[in-house]
């Protein structure tokens, strides 16, 4: 048994990377969709770690950005897992004493490497099991199990039957590009999400290219879809969903605030719903809310309010407890106290 650690410094080092991501049995599109902002990741030092058998095997993958902390003369890193659902990749088979090891050298390199903490956004399939630092569940996300019409439409609650009858009587019309999805739908997609996070104040970070939905559609073969909400032949809502499995993963949306009116919310989402029965899925997931049981959450909620939520997991671990200490030592406490950095990890990073 083996760990290697890869860099990725061009899009031929992450075209090694997709081919290994390609090799598992595992339909998830998160592994991939990295890729849509890889100049940025790679400034930040892209990498991932694969453990090896005796015969050279890929078992377990995981991708990490190795980040430089800027202290003095001093050359100190840390690990954060990529944006999105992340974590190790292996398959469901893997005997879990694999698992065990794989962590025991993934903290054995950080010891050698100078790591001072690592953060991990894992996925909601239970990847974070045997994981050597300290779980926290971060927030709650809505899963939905798809079933009959009829028992759909009884489960969902009062308002969102009552808010879909009313978008019915506007006549909304509902179209689902997949899995073919030309540059024209993807720029109308563009329009409405940049045109909904400008309404909302977004911070910079939620501001995607045009370019950034291209490479998510490209990366994810075929395992996305883009629902559109129309009012009178003008698209007025938009959601793009990956497809893992089985599963519909509700990823980036935005609609159009003049048209609040009509309901066009709970239309897309049902509408989505008959779709993805039509098609042999199995579950939506809608995320969580900002912070649990928010009003967000309560809305997403309201579809599946019979159904359990599934948990999202972060990981936290501290490798060199007395240079973490010495450099949280060193942020104005004040300015931590008034950002609440009790929350965020690693907490020198918040500054």
């Amino acid at each position: 048994m083996q760990l290697l650690v890869k860099k990725i410094q061009n899009e031929q080092d992450f075209n090694a990377y997709l081919e290994i991501i390609n090799s598992f049995n595992n339909e998830s599109p998160f592994y991939k969709i990295i890729g849509a902002n890889l100049s940025e990741l790679i400034e930040e030092k892209l990498r991932y770690f694969v453990l090896l058998d005796e015969g050279d095997h890929v078992l377990v993958l995981m991708p990490f950005l190795y980040r430089k902390i800027v202290y003095k003369t001093e050359k100190y890193y840390d690990v954060i897992s990529p944006y999105g659902y992340s974590g190790p990749l292996f398959d469901c088979n893997l005997p879990r004493g694999y698992l065990l090891l794989f962590w025991q050298f993934v903290d054995e390199w950080y010891r050698n490497h100078n790591v001072v903490s690592e953060f991990i956004r894992f996925s909601l399939n239970n990847n974070c099991q045997f994981y050597s630092g300290t779980l926290t569940p971060t927030l709650t996300n809505v899963k939905g199990f798809i079933t009959t019409q009829e028992n759909q439409w009884k489960n969902f609650k009062q308002k969102v039957r009552n808010n879909y009858r009313r978008s019915i009587s506007y006549n909304l019309k509902i179209e689902i590009v997949s899995p073919e999805i030309d540059d024209l739908k993807i720029e109308l997609f563009h329009c409405i999400y940049t045109k909904t996070m400008t309404r909302i104040n977004a911070e910079k970070q939620y501001f995607h290219s045009l370019e950034y939905f291209k490479s998510i559609i490209n990366l994810s073969q075929g395992k996305a879809l883009i629902a559109f909400v129309y009012f009178q032949g003008i698209a007025i809502s938009a959601e793009l969903i990956l497809i893992s499995g089985t599963s519909l993963f509700s990823y980036l949306g935005g609609t159009l605030s003049d048209y609040f009116k009509y309901r066009p919310n709970d239309f897309l989402k049902i509408e989505v719903i008959n779709w993805a029965r039509k098609n042999n899925l199995c579950h939506y997931v809608l995320g969580g809310g900002r912070t649990d049981s928010d009003s967000l959450y309560q809305y997403k909620k309201s579809f599946f309010p019979n159904d359990s939520d599934v948990i999202y997991y972060t990981g936290r671990k501290i490798i060199n407890e007395e240079v973490y200490n010495m450099l949280n030592s060193n942020l104005n406490t004040e300015i931590i106290a008034k950002k609440n950095c009790s929350s965020f990890f690693p907490s020198y990073r918040k500054i």
